[in-house]
């Protein structure tokens, strides 16, 4: 296919580094200056084949889409990527489905429903991939187009995402916002059960992070409720939100059976990923309640980390595998072997969210600490304990004070 002649081309560019909020400079490569870029949206220069490569690959599509007679084949081709991006979802290989997706939503003239499509899985494979910043400014895309399609399902989905977004990227605050409006829009008409259990996973899991542990109580109670209608997937990820409550709570003999429960109903085959990070919160719970790993505990640990060793989107999950590494080693009393793990992991891991960052730190001060660190750990974790009141953080609060505690019992 021939590349799209002027004006098409230079419109088509233009509307794409808009979209993608980048300057004429942004685009400046070998042979591509600012001036060429800007006399290209103009109309008023042809693009050469390097060029349009060049351009595409800074843009993040397929050349391809330059090469697109003008708006007529686009709602052909939109199909097409879609399912193939799918495939890709499926198959496990969530970057090449970026690709084609992105591809995709750059095309003219996308019907409204292919468009909605389009961009939820791509708030998918972003995720699966662990880019919780590329998730999130997808799902702000798609959110006025949900809103637009009158699709409540679609609505309450894409703010319940959001939520979890901005839960990783520590805005707690903000996280609870849009839980608690998935949470409204759940509750009214045209809603079904699937989409207010979503709405409770998400609020519960950002009330959790903020410290309003008891409202998470109450919302995870409700969602526990409905866990006897779920199956597979569903299922598994209510329990665990229950369990991250009690976890919250420090309640963990409550977190270990639900999460037992959580593993009988998660498939492999269907969610590698949630298979993983499920047998991590296993492990967790069972070291916290036990003090001790086990046969099966040992299991699920190496089954998780095989599982993430294989997949292409296991690398932004490894921060989770050595936070329970981590606290596996302490529990051994191999408190270098634990410091080190949760260092690897508060600088490595790109989904750890605040909460969970706070606990890690408060597990490597006290591992530290064991390790005889002495002043300096213990003064990170008086820090880290009066920070936590003031912010009514009060499970953070009391896990440090009791860290300290411990560790004093441990020095005498």
């Amino acid at each position: 296919m021939e590349l799209l002649a002027q004006p098409e081309f230079g419109r088509l560019l233009r509307r794409l580094r808009a979209e993608r909020g980048l300057s004429q400079a942004d685009l400046v490569g070998p042979k591509v200056s600012a001036s060429y870029v800007s006399r290209l949206e103009s109309g008023g220069r042809a693009v050469t084949p390097q060029a349009a490569a060049h351009l595409a690959e800074r843009l993040g599509i397929a050349i391809d889409v330059f090469r697109i007679a003008a708006g007529a084949v686009s709602a052909d081709r939109a199909p097409a990527l879609l399912a193939e991006a799918v495939a890709a979802l499926d198959d496990g290989a969530p970057a090449e489905a970026v690709r084609l997706l992105t591809t995709c939503a750059a095309l003219p003239d996308v019907s409204a429903d292919h468009a909605w499509q389009v961009l939820w899985y791509l708030a998918r494979a972003h995720e699966r991939l662990g880019d919780v910043r590329a998730r999130r400014d997808t799902l702000e895309r798609l959110r006025p187009v949900a809103q637009e399609s009158g699709i409540t399902p679609l609505r309450v989905r894409v703010l319940a995402g959001l939520s979890g977004c901005d839960l990783a990227l520590g805005e707690s605050e903000s996280a609870v916002a849009r839980g608690r409006e998935a949470l409204a829009v759940a509750t009214g008409a045209g809603a079904a059960d699937a989409e207010r259990a979503a709405a409770l996973l998400a609020v519960a899991a950002a009330e959790v992070a903020t410290g309003r542990l008891g409202e998470a109580e109450e919302h995870a109670g409700l969602l526990l409720e409905r866990t006897a209608e779920m199956s597979g997937r569903r299922r598994a990820r209510a329990l665990w939100a229950v369990a991250a409550v009690h976890t919250a709570r420090d309640a963990h003999d409550r977190a270990l059976p639900l999460l037992e429960e959580a593993l009988g109903a998660a498939d492999a085959r269907g969610d590698l990923l949630l298979w993983a990070r499920l047998r991590l919160a296993a492990v967790s719970a069972y070291v916290e309640v036990h003090g001790a790993m086990a046969e099966d505990p040992e299991r699920w640990c190496r089954e998780a980390e095989t599982a993430l060793a294989m997949m292409d989107d296991g690398a932004g999950y490894l921060g989770e595998l050595w936070v329970v590494q981590a606290r596996v080693a302490f529990h051994r009393g191999e408190f270098a072997a634990a410091a080190r793990l949760c260092r690897d992991a508060l600088t490595g891991s790109g989904t750890m969210n605040r909460h969970d960052r706070v606990r890690t730190e408060i597990l490597l001060y006290e591992a530290e600490l064991a390790d005889g660190a002495g002043e300096s750990a213990a003064a990170e974790l008086r820090r880290i304990a009066e920070e936590a009141t003031r912010s009514g953080s009060l499970d953070l609060a009391t896990r440090a004070w009791k860290a300290l505690a411990q560790a004093a019992l441990r020095g005498n």
